[in-house]
């Protein structure tokens, strides 16, 4: 009879272990999934800013694109109007 109740508990032990590893484990995937979600959502920040920092330096270029277009427009005209007036020539070394 003491071996059926060893095998009774033994049973019934190994089902509450098995019952315990289960609980443990969910509640270590409920941790990961909100750890992962914080995660996932300060990347998702991060990379929103780089975006904003990147779309700032790509318009900061293009203004100086166009600025630098104007100004060369402006220098080709003063240079005429040097040569034609004045009679100076200039040019680049």
């Amino acid at each position: 009879m003491e071996a059926q109740n060893n095998f009774i508990t033994k049973k019934y032990l190994d089902k509450k272990l098995e019952e315990q590893a289960q609980i443990l484990v969910a509640a270590v995937d409920n941790v990961l999934i909100k750890r992962l979600g914080a995660a996932k959502d300060e990347l998702r920040r991060d990379i929103n800013n780089v975006q904003i920092l990147i779309d700032s330096y790509v318009k900061a270029q293009e203004d100086f694109k166009q600025e630098f277009v104007i100004m060369k427009e402006e220098v080709k005209r003063i240079k005429d109007v040097l040569r034609e007036k004045l009679g100076v020539e200039i040019r680049a070394i």
